[in-house]
């Protein structure tokens, strides 16, 4: 083979190397809209919520978005709002999910997910310290993981709280274990770590607390809670479920 001929190959062999990463890319940026145009559905349709004070946000899983033209499947879709307001909380984070989602693929390039069918759905509700120290009284309430000081803290079934009590003078700090009794929210003082002198039964007692979860934003009870990061977060998940609009709301309807 002469030198020209060889020279030819290698150009030939760039130029269809070329032509593959471009047509690639625009796959990819093609593929990359129709996701970001599928979340923008999800989230306009929650925002119509008034009690969201700004368009929550969406998310659709899967890589690329169009294998669902093939497998009809989503992995995993999710909206979120960061500020909803809910009664005798203040404002709280509040997702709801869906996962492994069969859908036709029109349906989902279209984002209506109402009556197609998802192994679980999940209703998340999160208080921070802010949100939790209403149900305390507290306007000081710091939450921490008792065994993790990372600023992730991880996951666990007891916090420690820090705060000023109604009627003290100086911030306490608490480690409680945190419980689900039937529908029921149980938080019990488990090591008292600080307290001003003389002040640790009214202590113990501020730091006791017994919520029916069924209050929360969560369409039911809660069927777990448990420490995450700096905040207390509760679940509720129902499996094999006939999606309809509202179970990808961040919030459930006013019953």
């Amino acid at each position: 083979m002469s030198v020209l001929s060889r020279v030819r190959g290698i150009k030939v062999a760039a130029t269809i190397i070329v032509v593959v990463l471009v047509v690639a890319a625009v796959a990819l940026l093609v593929d990359t809209a129709a996701a970001s145009r599928v979340e923008r559905t999800l989230a306009l349709r929650a925002s119509a919520d008034e009690r969201l004070s700004a368009t929550p946000d969406a998310y659709v899983a899967g890589f690329p978005f169009s294998q669902v033209a093939v497998t009809s499947t989503i992995p995993r879709v999710s909206v979120s709002a960061l500020d909803a307001t809910v009664e005798g909380l203040g404002t709280v984070n509040t997702t709801a999910e869906a996962f492994d989602v069969d859908i036709d693929a029109e349906a989902a390039f279209a984002g209506e997910f109402a009556g197609a069918h998802a192994t679980m759905v999940r209703r998340k509700v999160r208080l921070d310290g802010v949100a939790f120290g209403e149900l305390l009284g507290m306007t000081d309430l710091d939450i921490a993981n008792p065994y993790n000081i990372s600023p992730s803290g991880g996951t666990a079934s007891e916090a420690q709280l820090t705060g000023t009590v109604p009627g003290t003078d100086a911030p306490s700090t608490v480690v409680v274990t945190l419980r689900l009794d039937g529908s029921t929210f149980q938080m019990r003082p488990s090591l008292l770590l600080d307290a001003p002198p003389g002040a640790e039964d009214k202590i113990l007692d501020a730091y006791t607390l017994d919520r029916d979860t069924r209050d929360l934003p969560l369409g039911g009870p809660a069927d777990a809670v448990l420490l995450s990061g700096g905040s207390i977060e509760f679940f509720r998940q129902r499996l094999n479920v006939t999606l309809s609009d509202s179970d990808l709301a961040p919030l459930p309807p006013v019953s």
